[in-house]
């Protein structure tokens, strides 16, 4: 083939170019169709509904941000209170045992005794013996009492009145 032919004779599909050498136009693989672009519609609702989400979320934890504040702050006014009623009770406590104390001294109960009870000091001040308790006394001896209506004496000839105590 001469050169004059083979620039005439080309193969289908090719063209000339001006470097001298054939391109090939490109061939479809596959029947093209046509695909419709996803309508901004569907893109919007989704970010839409994912933007509602993140802000749900954010409401959410910020409500229970707040709650929980609220139940601290709570605390705090109960603890507080309890706080103040304690020191209330411990100081009319320590009120109180100072009363007593002042009650309780012997100066005070020897006053009290002898103008309000009109008690005196005796003059003399005697100390019984000691009886052990662990050793019983004996029965005392009862006689049966004299009636007054003409009862005869008992066979021994006297009568004693006993007051039902023994010595002790």
């Amino acid at each position: 083939m001469t050169p004059a032919q083979a620039a005439t004779a080309r193969p289908a599909g090719d063209r000339p170019v001006s470097g001298g050498r054939p391109v090939r136009a490109p061939q479809p693989a596959a029947p093209l169709s046509v695909v419709e672009a996803p309508s901004r519609r569907s893109r919007s609702g989704r970010r839409r509904r994912t933007e509602l989400a993140a802000l749900l979320v954010v409401t959410l934890s910020l409500l229970a941000v707040v709650l929980g504040h609220s139940m601290l702050a709570a605390g705090q006014v109960r603890l507080s209170t309890l706080q103040s009623e304690l020191a209330t009770a411990q100081a009319r406590n320590q009120a109180l045992a100072l009363s007593v104390a002042q009650l309780e001294t012997p100066a005070r109960i020897v006053s009290q005794a002898e103008q309000t009870l009109h008690m005196v000091v005796p003059p003399a001040v005697q100390q019984l013996p000691s009886v052990p308790l662990a050793t019983p006394l004996p029965a005392p001896h009862v006689l049966p009492a004299a009636s007054t209506s003409g009862a005869t004496a008992p066979a021994g000839g006297t009568t004693t009145a006993t007051t039902g105590t023994t010595g002790r």
